[in-house]
C-alpha cells in the first residue's frame, strides 16, 4: 500500500468520523442524557464505523501488505486524533476562566506552579489513553471492515 493510499485512507476516516460523531453524539444524549458516557461512546462508535468503512473500502490494498498497511493506517489515524486532542483546548479562551475559577471558589487563591504541573500532566495522560483507546478501537474497526470485504469478494 503506497503512502498516498495511506493518506487518503486516513482522511476518509477524519471525514467520516466528523460525519458519523455528530448524529451519534445527539442519539447518545437523548439516550444517556448529558453526561461522559454518552460522549464519549459516541466518539468510539464513530472511530469504530469510520474504520470499518475504511476497511471495507480499501479492502484490496490491506489485503497485498497486511500488518503493515493496517499499522501505518492506524497509526496515522492516530497521530491526528492527537492533533484534535492536543488542539482542541486551543479553541477556546481557557486560561482566564482557569485562573478565575479557584479566585471566586477560595477567596483571593491563585494557581500554583504545581496544579499547573498536575493540569499538564493530567493533558498528557488523557492524550495517552485517547491514542492507546483509538489504536485499540482503529484495528477492531479495519479487521471487521476487512472481514466485510471478504464477505462480499467470495
Amino acid at each position: 500500500m503506497k503512502f498516498d493510499n495511506v493518506v487518503t485512507a486516513v482522511a476518509l476516516y477524519a471525514v467520516l468520523q466528523v460525519l458519523f460523531a455528530f448524529p451519534l453524539t445527539v442519539l447518545a444524549l437523548q439516550v444517556f442524557g448529558v453526561t461522559m458516557v454518552g460522549h464519549y461512546s459516541a466518539g468510539l462508535s464513530a472511530v469504530f464505523l469510520s474504520m470499518l468503512v475504511v476497511g471495507y473500502l480499501f479492502n484490496a490494498e490491506i489485503r497485498q501488505e497486511r500488518r503493515g498497511a493496517v499499522l501505518r493506517i492506524v497509526l496515522l489515524s492516530a497521530f491526528y486524533e492527537l492533533l484534535v486532542v492536543v488542539f482542541q483546548p486551543t479553541l477556546a479562551d481557557w486560561v482566564p476562566f482557569a485562573i478565575s475559577k479557584p479566585k471566586e471558589a477560595f477567596d483571593g487563591t491563585v494557581v500554583t506552579t504545581v496544579e499547573w504541573f498536575l493540569y499538564n500532566l493530567s493533558r498528557r495522560g488523557n492524550m495517552f489513553v485517547n491514542v492507546a483507546v483509538i489504536l485499540g478501537v482503529g484495528v477492531l474497526g479495519l479487521y471487521a471492515g476487512l472481514k466485510l470485504g471478504e464477505t462480499r469478494a467470495s
